[in-house]
C-alpha cells in the first residue's frame, strides 16, 4: 500500500463508481432495529477491516449471505454446512443502498493505482491491532473517508470472488445516496 500521501494523490485521480442495489447486513439480534442497522456504531466501537475502533462510522454489508455468515464467525463446513453451535444468534437483514461516491476495490486497477493487491486485502489485520498499529486496509478507509468517498467496495477475505460493501453513512448525501434497511422479498442474496 502506498504511504498516506501517495494514497491522498493516487484516490484524488481515482474515478469513483456508482453503486445501486440491495445487500445484506448480519447483526447480533439485539441490534436489529431498523436504527441500529444503518447506524455503523457497532463498526464505530469495534472496529473492522476498513474502520479502527473510534475512528469513524461504517456499515459493512455483502452480497452472499453465506459468505457474511463465515465473517461474522459462523464456520461452515466442507459440505457447506454451518455450525449453529459454535456461534450466537444473528439476523439477516436486506439493506438497499444507494451510493454515488464508491473506491471499487474489486477492480484491479484501483489495486494497482493505489500500490496494493489482493493479498494485502485480504490478509488478516489482527496482528496489526495487536501492536496498536493501524492495518494497511484501516488506513486507507481513513484516507477515503477523509476525502469523502461514500463507501469501499471490497473483495471478501473468506472469499475473494464475492465484494462487500463498506458504507461511511457521515459521508452520505441525502437525498441522492442512502442507505436503508428493506423489507425481506423473496431470496436473500
Amino acid at each position: 500500500m502506498k504511504s498516506i500521501r501517495a494514497l491522498k494523490t493516487a484516490l484524488g485521480k481515482i474515478r469513483a463508481v456508482f453503486l445501486e442495489g440491495t445487500a445484506v447486513r448480519l447483526v447480533d439480534e439485539k441490534w436489529a432495529s431498523p436504527e441500529d442497522v444503518v447506524s455503523g456504531m457497532g463498526a464505530f466501537r469495534k472496529g473492522g477491516r476498513y474502520n479502527a475502533a473510534g475512528s469513524f462510522r461504517a456499515v459493512y454489508l455483502t452480497e452472499d449471505v453465506r459468505v457474511g455468515l463465515t465473517e461474522v464467525g459462523f464456520p461452515i463446513s466442507m459440505g457447506g454446512r454451518f455450525h449453529l453451535e459454535s456461534a450466537g444468534r444473528v439476523t439477516v437483514v436486506p439493506v438497499r443502498f444507494r451510493l454515488k461516491r464508491v473506491l471499487d476495490l474489486c477492480d484491479y486497477r484501483v489495486r494497482i493505482a493505489l500500490g496494493t493487491d489482493l493479498e494485502e486485502i485480504v490478509q488478516p489485520i489482527e496482528p496489526y491491532e495487536a501492536r496498536g498499529e493501524g492495518a494497511p486496509t484501516q488506513v486507507l478507509g481513513r484516507v477515503a473517508w477523509r476525502l469523502g468517498f461514500s463507501a469501499i467496495r471490497c473483495p471478501s477475505r473468506h472469499n475473494i470472488a464475492v465484494c462487500n460493501l463498506v458504507v461511511f453513512p457521515d459521508n452520505l448525501r441525502p437525498p441522492e445516496e442512502y442507505l436503508k434497511p428493506a423489507p425481506l422479498e423473496g431470496k436473500i442474496p
